[in-house]
């Protein structure tokens, strides 16, 4: 008997894997995911699997130079970077120090305020100005470096420090000490992880070098508690910073270069009027055409001889004709398409679109209050997790040992070093958007029993002991000038004039 050929079975996977072929067995099963797929929709989408800071290495230096280009070149790009910064710093995020000793509180408030006038080691910004550059620095170039400079006593500062700011190409990425341990960078650590110092150009390596004096660019360490390394964590690990715009960078470039081919196409339409052409009669020598056609080209070279400007006639010589392409105009979609790009943009940085642009035809008080809600929470995110626990935390505690180690401040034996410390930052209150609803909103929340008064002026980022002081003030200047109580205006005997029919 003939033996029996059993053919086995044939598969050939295409979706949810790259396609192969094999004989026998099962199947394999497709990715759980979709988004983990591999086949002919996706196979394209291959992202690399770099690390966050081999990503930042990679990537970095470009990024940071197209995004200070955008914020010198691009409207909308400066608008965005802008709007972050100013609805986090505002005027400033202050301190107000927490010691339950009443003197010494007082002492390291009036302390600072004097400081802060004179922080800049460039001389240039108070304490709450570089607050501000430092946020600008950070949404622009993805990270700030501050640092704390000690001063001479005879150089009459209120405390011996400043703080000084350098930008992030300051501190080399491609930085790793030549050969000394543990620097990544341009950050040296030790064996537990832990910062130990920041290397450092002497000055802006892309400054002018054209001057005589010769400087040894060579980075130098600087020891990481003289410095302050402010920039947005967006990855467990990360050690420097990214411009924010960097996910959205190309489409605003690409909506920019749109905008620039639609306007100078509309200046081409708007500049030109017409041409005058001539006619051949017959008469005119076509050798001597030929020589004077020579010399216009000589002359003006591979130029076109036509320069658009407005009120153009242009005179052509016999024979010659124009004729212009004539693409279709954008009509109603260009407006849409703007904005389509622009909404990228803004969710990228985070911030409004219509503050952004300027287009508030489709919002209305309600749509913005619940937007602004959401960015007031991430605004807040920014101040905590940033500002404050990056740059103004590690200053206070400077301030505060330099205010006691020199005498500014005098401390009682029963003041321990962590109640010395303890301060809480008060950001600029957030402007009402519906001023009569909102502060009724509050006073029912106080006499409900919700929060109290205290808690209420803190997070307008006022202090309540200095307003309880300020309207005592007005109680007794009032008293005394036999003013009504509650500052209303005075009566007049006189009647208020009527107007006239």
């Amino acid at each position: 008997m003939a033996p029996v050929l059993v053919s086995k079975p044939r598969y050939r996977v295409k979706a949810g894997m790259a396609a192969a072929s094999f004989d026998g067995g099962t199947a394999p099963a497709p990715p759980s995911h979709n988004a983990a797929s591999i086949g002919r929709r996706l196979s394209a989408w291959r992202p690399l699997g770099l690390g966050p800071n081999a990503i930042v290495s990679a990537s970095g230096p470009e990024l940071v130079r197209r995004s200070r280009d955008l914020r010198r070149n691009n409207p909308l790009g400066k608008r965005a970077m802008d709007l972050a910064a100013t609805h986090t710093v505002g005027l400033g995020i202050k301190p107000r120090s927490l010691c339950r000793n009443d003197r010494v509180r007082e002492a390291l408030t009036e302390a600072f305020a004097d400081w802060a006038r004179v922080s800049d080691a460039d001389g240039v910004l108070d304490f709450y100005g570089q607050q501000a550059l430092a946020m600008d620095e950070v949404v622009e170039a993805g990270e700030c470096f501050a640092r704390m400079r000690r001063r001479r006593l005879e150089d009459g500062l209120p405390l011996p420090f400043q703080v000084q700011l350098l930008p992030a190409e300051m501190v080399p990425l491609d930085w790793s000490g030549n050969g000394i341990a543990n620097i990544s960078q341009g950050i040296e650590r030790n064996g537990i992880s832990q910062r130990v110092a920041y290397w450092t150009y002497p000055r802006h390596p892309g400054e002018d070098t054209t001057t005589n004096v010769v400087m040894d660019m060579t980075p130098k360490p600087v020891a990481a508690s003289d410095m302050c390394h402010v920039f947005h964590v967006t990855q467990a690990g990360l050690q420097r910073g990214l411009p924010w715009l960097a996910s959205a960078m190309a489409i605003l470039h690409q909506v920019a270069q749109y905008y620039d081919a639609e306007l100078l196409r509309k200046q081409m339409v708007a500049s030109i009027v017409g041409f005058v052409k001539k006619s051949l009669t017959g008469g005119e020598d076509p050798v001597e055409l030929a020589a004077e056609w020579g010399r216009i080209k000589e002359s003006l070279g591979d130029l076109p001889t036509v320069a658009m400007e407005p009120g153009t006639m242009q005179y052509l010589d016999p024979g010659e004709d124009v004729v212009f392409s004539q693409p279709a105009d954008v009509g109603t979609s260009f407006e849409p398409f703007m904005a389509a790009g622009h909404r990228a943009v803004s969710a990228s940085i985070g911030v409004l679109y219509e503050e952004m642009t300027g287009n508030w035809k489709d919002s209305n008080d309600r749509t913005f209050r619940a937007q602004f809600n959401t960015f007031k929470r991430q605004c807040r995110q920014w101040q905590w997790n940033l500002l404050c626990a990056q740059f103004n935390e590690p200053i206070w505690r400077r301030f505060v040992n330099y205010a006691v180690a020199f005498g500014v401040v005098k401390v009682p034996k029963s003041v321990t070093e962590t109640d010395l410390m303890r301060v809480e930052w008060r950001p600029e209150r957030w402007e009402y958007i519906h001023p009569k609803q909102d502060i009724e909103a509050v006073a029912a929340e106080i006499s409900g029993g919700l929060t109290s008064r205290q808690a209420a002026v803190a997070e307008r980022g006022d202090d309540v002991e200095v307003i309880d002081q300020q309207r005592r003030a007005d109680m007794d200047r009032e008293a005394r000038l036999g003013l009504p109580a509650g500052g209303a205006a005075p009566s007049s005997a006189e009647p208020e004039p009527q107007p006239a029919n």
